[in-house]
């Protein structure tokens, strides 16, 4: 399923100490400690200064790699994540640094493979059970989603995106957290749960500035609808979803760097339904059809494939013991066999074979 991330690195948001048995309290989100607090407890002041510290390093280091100079934001990360466990970050009374190395564990995932999130869960899972509703939980919340999401661990997901929705106030915050939550049923098969927070979804995104939003919406409803198996209605929102790419200039989306899927292959299948919509378009031709069936084809397949070998096929990564098979797989074997069947219809009428495979431009509009 695609999510899109709903932060880039800046993690200066209301960061507080929640007010929990054993663990330091704060009047005021993210402000420093007043000098009764510091009387009181002298590592307050210590803690809340390496706290603006690990702030000011990542959102320095983002900056420059919104420029170009990503190679200072990758030694960034490391250089705080050594910072906070020196400091005994994962067990200090002070959440907001529990809540600075979790962070830290999420951005490291990203090219660690699967160790960082582990530790991410297992970090912001603790601390969360301290303090679940201090200002910081709504970000915490959704940092613990991603992780959790990583691992494929979806009740935790599940869980930790229904607490992000509890705890945001504003309707244009609720968007991705919306999405993301549907993304989640859609993947353990609560399909009327998916179908209707991808409707919620696209509700909030006519009243949101976000460009990215209704389009991936519209991509989750399709693929919802096609497994709920009203493939008509999943046509109609695949056809949508590819006209306002066209038109809004987001080719690719799917492929962006702010989006990813577990497991990796499940990209297949958009790709798979996208194609399918496509090829029964009304007046489509005998030739285009015969080339969007066989990429329909071509992308089923690739997903049975990768799900029959229990792999998240992009990172080489082994499905955890843990996990199930793969919900999905004889629909996608369903799927499989009908675009090759109608592929080899359209052939036929085409009156020649074989056809050429789709070319990258087409693949990567999606």
């Amino acid at each position: 399923m695609s999510r899109p991330r709903r932060w880039q690195v800046a993690f200066a948001v209301c960061l507080a100490l929640a007010g929990t048995a054993g663990v330091v309290t704060t009047a005021h989100a993210d402000t420093a400690p007043s000098v009764w607090e510091r009387a009181r407890d002298p590592a307050t002041a210590e803690s809340y200064r390496l706290h603006v510290e690990v702030q000011q390093r990542l959102a320095q280091s983002q900056t420059a790699a919104d420029f170009g100079f990503s190679s200072a934001f990758e030694s960034q990360k490391d250089t705080v994540r050594v910072m906070l466990e020196r400091r005994g970050a994962a067990s200090s009374q002070d959440l907001r640094l529990r809540f600075d190395l979790g962070f830290v564990y999420v951005l490291l995932g990203k090219t660690e493979e699967l160790t960082y999130y582990r530790l991410a869960a297992s970090l912001l899972g603790e601390a969360l059970e301290i303090g679940p509703d201090h200002p910081a939980a709504e970000e915490a919340w959704s940092r613990l989603a991603e992780a959790c999401g990583h691992l494929g661990d979806h009740a935790c997901e599940r869980r930790a995106y229904m607490s992000v929705l509890r705890l945001t106030t504003e309707e244009a915050d609720r968007g991705t957290s919306t999405l993301n939550l549907a993304e989640t049923d859609l993947h353990v098969g609560r399909l009327t749960e998916a179908i209707r927070g991808y409707r919620e979804a696209l509700r909030i995104a006519s009243r949101s500035p976000s460009r990215t939003l209704a389009p991936l919406a519209l991509w989750g409803l399709a693929v919802a609808l096609d497994r709920s198996g009203d493939t008509v209605s999943a046509d109609k929102e695949a056809l949508a979803v590819l006209e306002l790419q066209a038109s809004s200039g987001l080719g690719g989306l799917l492929r962006s760097s702010g989006v990813f899927f577990y497991p990796d292959y499940e990209l297949r299948w958009y790709d798979g339904v996208g194609a399918s919509a496509r090829a029964r378009k009304p007046g489509v031709t005998a030739a285009d059809a015969a080339r969007e069936w066989r990429f329909a084809e071509d992308a089923f397949a690739a997903y049975v494939a990768a799900a029959e070998r229990g792999t998240n096929s992009g990172a080489g990564r082994s499905r955890p013991s843990t996990t199930p098979a793969d919900r999905w797989l004889e629909l996608a074997k369903v799927r499989y066999a009908n675009a090759k069947r109608e592929r080899e219809r359209a052939e036929k009428r085409r009156g020649k074979l074989p056809v050429t495979l789709p070319g990258t431009d087409d693949e990567t509009s999606l």
